[in-house]
């Protein structure tokens, strides 16, 4: 992957993500948070499905704080693309809300439906769990040095 000097990476991350993240204290999925030259993004839908699936005050308190340095695109109806893979409809609009905010990544723990795309690209987003990053992301500097 090259970019150029100052370009974000932008990573748009699934609801399993923000839930992990904001499941405990001490989450190794918050690493994400720690990468520079991101720029982490989920959608109103994904955001919906976190805080119907996160119990507890101080799990939703996190995720609050966390959502601080998230970018949040919003939709007026569920996003789908033209030629989604084959995908359960509860997560078509996951990589189409990924491709409409021009992700570069698409970070899901989902093995069940994305496990399958882990390490290619689908749709023009490549598909990695969260335990890949940031040693993506130094396999991108390293070859664009």
């Amino acid at each position: 992957m090259s970019r150029s000097g100052n370009s974000r990476i932008r990573l748009f991350l699934d609801a399993n993500i923000l839930i992990s993240s904001a499941w405990k204290d001490g989450s190794k999925v918050v690493r994400l948070w720690q990468i520079p030259n991101v720029e982490l993004i989920t959608s109103n839908y994904v955001l919906t499905e976190c805080i119907r699936n996160l119990p507890g005050k101080d799990r939703q308190d996190r995720l609050n704080r966390l959502m601080l340095t998230v970018r949040l695109i919003s939709f007026q109806k569920v996003p789908l693309l033209a030629d989604s893979p084959d995908l359960p409809e509860k997560d078509r609009h996951v990589l189409a809300a990924a491709v409409l905010s021009r992700s570069d990544f698409l970070v899901t723990g989902d093995r069940n439906h994305f496990g399958a795309w882990y390490g290619q690209t689908l749709a023009g987003i490549r598909v990695e769990p969260p335990a890949r990053f940031p040693e993506i992301l130094s396999e991108g500097t390293e070859s664009s040095s």
